[in-house]
């Protein structure tokens, strides 16, 4: 087939053939007495790889590479181009249905924001550039299924951040792992999508706004986060004397006996309701005790849920037994509740059992163990049971 007659035939122009020829990367198998291209069936084959592979975005010095490597074939590029093609398809799909949310916006009300235009324009390329098609389906069925809760959490850390609120401080450490369960729940285990977030967040800046987050306030749950990290590695090495009060303390010796006889060696918030009943004499035992709380109910009830665990020699030897994750975040909300009765750094066991009701309302679904069996097992009313407590709390100063 002569120069010509190609171009004719693929829609290229004879000084793209040309030009091609003079950097090697097609030239024709033969040639005329008067030196006029020819091109075989190899040379069309190579041309219909080499028209694949631009599109599919790659530079002339890239598809040189593919074209000279020998187990690159044909196959492998039409395999690659109809990938290529199925994600346009896709993507063509999922921009037909915004354009058409704000077409119905236009017939609706005959007017339609020009920011809300732009911000599509944004979101579009934005989610082109960092998700695959597929992954642009999930988020869209996440975020709507989780915009408020999403929303009020970013307000949250926001009115922080304005606040200039210390990094340090519970209700920011509290903020910050809220964060992380969203964002988990979010994710749902694919790296995928966790991964392409985290690149879009900290590069995209300000276009990032259409999705909850600017640069400012991203840096800044960052920050959180790693104060949340560095404060929960510090505070191991904090005496225990330092921050409890002795009564919290046998709170905690006393919780834990149920626990280590079940053999599970790390003390949740299952421990801190049994070591409070079993104490006795505390304002938050005797609110738990007029609810209808009894140790002898709640703790084969934890024994039903947490189940019992091989004996393990080395689990005895631990002491204090470490506190799980949501025990944690008792801890700082409750010294928090101790700052805002006028106790700050000794909490008591009336801060502890407010700590955990608390703990409840802002952890992810069904929250910690020991208000699901109070509310699930034991039909006690949390938010009467808080009242009450808050009530015997006043009366005593």
């Amino acid at each position: 087939m002569k120069i010509g007659e190609l171009a004719k035939q693929t829609g290229l122009s004879v000084r793209t053939l040309h030009y091609y020829d003079e950097i090697g990367l097609l030239s024709p198998s033969h040639r005329t007495d008067a030196e006029h291209r020819l091109y075989d069936d190899e040379d069309i084959i190579r041309l219909q790889q080499i028209m694949s592979l631009r599109q599919l975005g790659l530079s002339l010095k890239e598809i040189r590479t593919c074209l000279e490597n020998p187990d690159f074939s044909l196959l492998q590029t039409i395999d690659l181009h109809r990938t290529k093609l199925r994600a346009q398809i896709s993507l063509s799909h999922t921009l037909i249905h915004r354009l058409d949310a704000v077409s119905k916006e236009l017939r609706d009300t005959q007017s339609v924001a020009i920011e809300q235009l732009i911000q599509t324009m944004e979101t579009i390329t934005m989610t082109t550039q960092y998700f695959t098609p597929k992954q642009q389906e999930v988020l869209a069925a996440r975020l709507r299924e989780k915009d408020t809760e999403w929303q009020q959490i970013l307000h949250e850390i926001r009115v922080e951040m304005n606040k200039g609120s210390d990094l340090t401080h519970p209700m920011t450490r509290n903020l910050a792992r809220r964060w992380l369960w969203h964002m988990s729940s979010f994710v749902q285990g694919d790296r995928g999508i966790y991964e392409s977030l985290m690149q879009m967040y900290a590069q995209e800046g300000t276009v990032a706004e259409g999705w909850g987050m600017d640069s400012e306030l991203f840096n800044y749950i960052l920050k959180a986060i790693f104060a949340m990290a560095m404060a929960d590695f510090t505070d191991t090495a904090i005496p225990r004397q330092e921050i409890f009060t002795d009564t919290t303390l046998e709170v905690i010796r006393l919780g834990e006996i149920p626990i280590r006889a079940i053999n599970l060696f790390v003390l949740g918030t299952e421990g801190l309701l049994l070591g409070l009943l079993a104490e006795g004499t505390s304002l938050a035992a005797q609110a738990l005790t007029a609810a209808g709380a009894r140790y002898e109910a709640v703790q084969p009830t934890v024994k039903k849920w947490l189940g019992v665990r091989p004996n393990s020699p080395m689990g005895s030897e631990i002491s204090p037994l470490p506190f799980a994750p949501r025990v944690d975040l008792v801890v700082e909300l409750a010294l928090k509740e101790a700052e805002q009765l006028g106790q700050p750094r000794q909490i008591a066991p009336e801060h502890l059992l407010l700590a955990m009701l608390e703990e409840y309302k802002v952890s992810p679904p069904p929250g910690g163990v020991a208000a699901y069996i109070l509310k699930e097992e034991l039909d006690i009313d949390l938010s009467m049971l808080e009242q009450q407590l808050r009530s015997a709390i006043q009366a005593a100063q």
